[in-house]
């Protein structure tokens, strides 16, 4: 017995540990996000967070101290992945509209991780007797907790705005990020490829579901379907993600096969939000994670 919680401790404090240091990550991520995001509750949103993300680091060093420990951290390698995917699409030249929904998806993955990470530390406190420990925890979880719904009702706004506002195609262009002229609409797809059809300099965003389209726009692109190392437990594997040649996936990314990819994805009601062109014609790799509810698509079978 005493065994058994000696090893529950130790695994309390490196879980511990690796929250200290994501917590920190995230210190130096957020204002960048906040400074991409065009959308102002978005913004503000992001902003408040990063202070409230200041006081959890504080709050963690107060745990370490109720168990008699120094605060020390281990490198967090899952929220270091998440951040690297943000900070590549934070690089791609992206419409106003689908940058704000990309950053919003990319926190809350962060939210998530988090939510999942607390929740364990606060029940091994909990278990071992550590009541002051445990109520700290509590309190962060409920913290993460409310910025993803915050998020959550952000998100359901942009993506439902983003619908809105996308003309018909011939319609007036607009200006992206870069300042360059973009066509906000787009001609309608092709039966035989499924693809958006966009002019010179335009760039066109959709959201996909079919197995097959989801499929040939990876593969044109030289993706293959992968999961977060780290995210996953018993019987899930995990975030899912498309891993793309050149980028640093290899440290925070385990490749799957598409059965199983497309099988969660289903399982999951996501939708993957992808643009066809950057503003200068350039085949463009990003691509988002959305929640299916909201965005008008039908369930498609999947592939086998």
């Amino acid at each position: 017995m005493a065994k058994e919680r000696g090893d529950l401790q130790q695994l309390l404090t490196d879980e511990l540990r690796d929250l200290f240091d994501a917590e920190k990550q995230l210190v130096k991520a957020l204002p960048k996000m906040a400074k991409s995001a065009t959308d102002e509750e978005l913004a503000n949103a992001l902003r408040e967070h990063l202070e409230v993300t200041r006081g959890q680091v504080q709050r963690l060093e107060r745990v370490f101290e109720s168990m008699d420990m120094k605060a020390r951290s281990k490198p967090c390698k899952g929220m270091k992945g998440i951040v690297d995917e943000g900070q590549e699409m934070l690089q791609e030249d992206l419409e106003e509209g689908i940058l704000d929904s990309a950053i919003t998806g990319a926190a809350r993955k962060v939210e998530h991780y988090e939510m999942m990470g607390y929740e364990s530390v606060r029940s091994m406190a909990q278990q071992l007797g550590m009541s002051e420990a445990a109520q700290m925890l509590q309190e962060t979880l409920q913290e993460e907790m409310q910025a993803d719904k915050q998020l959550a009702q952000i998100s359901k706004r942009l993506l439902k705005e983003a619908s809105s506002r996308r003309p018909e195609a011939g319609e007036p262009e607009g200006r992206g990020r870069s300042g360059k002229s973009v066509r906000t609409g787009a001609s309608k797809a092709s039966k035989a490829s499924g693809k958006r059809k966009s002019g010179g300099g335009s760039k066109s965003s959709r959201i996909l579901t079919d197995p097959e389209e989801i499929r040939q726009w990876a593969e044109e692109r030289g993706a293959q379907p992968a999961c977060v190392r780290g995210t996953g437990g018993k019987g899930d594997i995990g975030m899912l993600r498309l891993d793309f040649p050149g980028y640093s996936g290899e440290d925070s990314l385990e490749p799957i096969d598409w059965d199983e990819w497309l099988e969660k994805f289903e399982e999951r009601g996501l939708g993957l939000l992808v643009q066809e062109q950057t503003a200068n014609g350039q085949k463009s790799n990003f691509n988002k994670l959305v929640n299916r509810e909201g965005t008008g698509k039908a369930k498609t079978k999947t592939a086998r």
